[in-house]
């Protein structure tokens, strides 16, 4: 880490009204996004020096940790943000004079990755190969995988390991795609990602809800239509109000996923809902539409309520 920029230790945990306090993926940055704004807490974050002199101190925050249990809150949700010194050795937790937590600073965390190379396919997981300086007590690591611009997930958080396996199957995919790691020791953290490779991108999937196929359905009277659409590709998710389009043959009748159309014709019938994104897609089915037996809303003849006739 570059002796310009700052490391604060993030430090979380739950506490219970006994006093005990169980640290919960504890972790360093040098950007925090959004400081605690801690106006009212009885619990104070320190940082320790030489003979446990107190170098810095900070406000932690402490949340009622709501459950099910009747009663009030039996633990609390605590998170603390202190900027790291040099001459740090320890950091601890207190309530007012008692101390509930005390641990050491250890060495800065180190981490080096190595991906898959230049290609992967989703017939096989993806291995990711660590190696990471020693983990203490509450290390973990998580893994992201990126597809794009502002397009990630998390596919792993959980203890260290040497390897592990990334399963890409039903993931995005795209030319610049990467796995980015985040490694805790347990309190510090070190970063670093694959190389980018290329996954073949995920089409998307749309599927006719209603009507079913084959379905019988009677001439002249309203059809509901709805479709389901899955597009993890698209960035911001698929617009099916826009993209999705239906068509009874080759005429077009609505749009979006849920829709409906006034009639249909007797005879053999195609649906299709055609999605038109880049990569699109489309579904279709036949549906029977059948002759009434007897005449429907659409046939009756006009009835004018206010000429006394009702035979009509």
């Amino acid at each position: 880490m570059p002796r310009n920029e700052r490391e604060v230790l993030v430090i979380k945990g739950r506490l219970d009204r006994a006093g005990r306090f169980v640290p919960k993926r504890c972790r360093s940055t040098t950007h925090v996004r959004s400081w605690p704004v801690v106006s009212d807490s009885p619990l104070i974050v320190e940082l320790l020096g030489q003979n446990d002199q107190v170098l810095h101190r900070e406000k932690a925050e402490m949340k009622a940790d709501v459950g099910c249990d009747p009663g009030a809150a039996r633990k609390f949700r605590v998170t603390a943000y202190i900027e790291l010194r040099d001459d740090a050795l320890a950091v601890r937790l207190r309530n007012e004079d008692v101390i509930l937590w005390k641990a050491e600073i250890p060495p800065p965390a180190r981490l080096s990755v190595v991906g898959p190379g230049k290609r992967a396919t989703r017939s096989k997981p993806v291995l990711v190969r660590l190696q990471m300086s020693e983990a203490g007590e509450g290390a973990h690591v998580a893994l992201v995988y990126r597809w794009g611009t502002r397009q990630f997930r998390v596919v792993y958080v959980g203890a260290p390991q040497e390897r592990i396996a990334v399963d890409l199957s039903e993931l995005p995919g795209g030319d610049a795609c990467l796995i980015a790691v985040s490694y805790s020791n347990g309190m510090r953290s070190a970063h670093a990602a694959t190389g980018e490779f290329s996954l073949p991108r995920l089409p998307p999937e749309i599927a006719i809800v209603r009507p079913s196929s084959g379905q019988r359905i009677t001439a002249g009277t309203p059809v509901c239509l709805e479709a389901s659409l899955v597009d993890a590709q698209r960035a911001g998710g698929p617009r099916p109000d826009e993209d999705l389009v239906w068509f009874v043959g080759e005429h077009e009748v609505g749009k979006g996923l849920l829709t409906s159309v006034d009639g249909l014709t007797a005879g053999t019938q195609v649906i299709t809902a055609a999605y038109r994104a880049d990569p699109g897609g489309k579904a279709s089915i036949d549906v029977r539409v059948i002759r009434p037996k007897i005449a429907t809303a659409d046939e009756w003849p006009g009835w004018n309520p206010v000429d006394g006739d009702l035979t009509r």
